[in-house]
């Protein structure tokens, strides 16, 4: 079993043995994420045992949908919550939690998959690689602080985008929809959906830079 495994047990295992702890979490289930990461902030092991409860489930849909993979799913959202026990001290959140949780999952999914085609290209698991798969296994390991960087910029470039391409992009990227179900709910063609989608990673790439989008999106752009 993995040592960063055991160590999140343990800290598990901290919090389930507190004092009054089914009382307590009945009353930390009532808080706010606000709350909870203040008291996180000063070491509380309920408030982290609750923001585990509350989120685990969702992050881990997300990243196994990604990866498909359950058990680097696993790995990759236990990754999440050991940082966040970790830096609890100094974590400053900016936005809405639940996003920055999100964030911190394609995050992972992106670093993961670059590692990946590293691996792949190196051992001669694929065959010709794509450009973008070629420039993809290159690039650096990303810094949390440069993806959230990133992350803020394509946000306010798609939040310029038209109404029904932003609704289309959104619908595509974060609710991971195909283009029949998108044609579908809005009631459009399939070549509608897709001349939106090109249309937003055309803006995208000239707002942001094609390495950038690659960087965000590129775990998309290669299925």
């Amino acid at each position: 079993m993995p040592l960063q495994f055991l160590k999140f047990i343990s800290i598990s295992l901290l919090c389930l043995n507190k004092s009054g702890v089914l009382e307590g979490m009945n009353t930390y289930s009532k808080l706010s994420d606000l709350e909870l990461i203040s008291l996180l902030q000063r070491g509380d092991q309920s408030a982290f045992t609750q923001i585990y409860n509350t989120y685990w489930e969702k992050l881990f849909y997300i990243a196994a949908k990604k990866l498909s993979d359950e058990a680097e799913a696993e790995e990759s959202v236990q990754d999440i919550f050991l940082k966040l026990w970790d830096n609890r001290a100094k974590l400053h959140i900016q936005e809405n939690f639940e996003k920055y949780l999100v964030s911190a999952v394609h995050y992972q999914i992106i670093n993961r998959r670059q590692k990946a085609l590293r691996r792949a290209i190196i051992e001669q698991k694929i065959g010709a690689a794509t450009d973008e798969e070629l420039k993809l296994s290159q690039m650096p390991d990303l810094s949390m602080e440069y993806f959230e960087e990133l992350q803020t910029r394509l946000d306010k470039v798609v939040f310029s985008l038209p109404a029904k391409c932003q609704l289309v992009f959104k619908m595509s990227r974060n609710e991971e929809y195909t283009n029949k179900k998108i044609a579908a709910e809005l009631n459009i063609s399939e070549k509608a959906v897709e001349k939106h989608v090109t249309h937003a990673l055309k803006v995208l790439k000239k707002n942001l830079g094609p390495t950038a989008v690659l960087i965000l999106l590129g775990h998309e752009l290669l299925k």
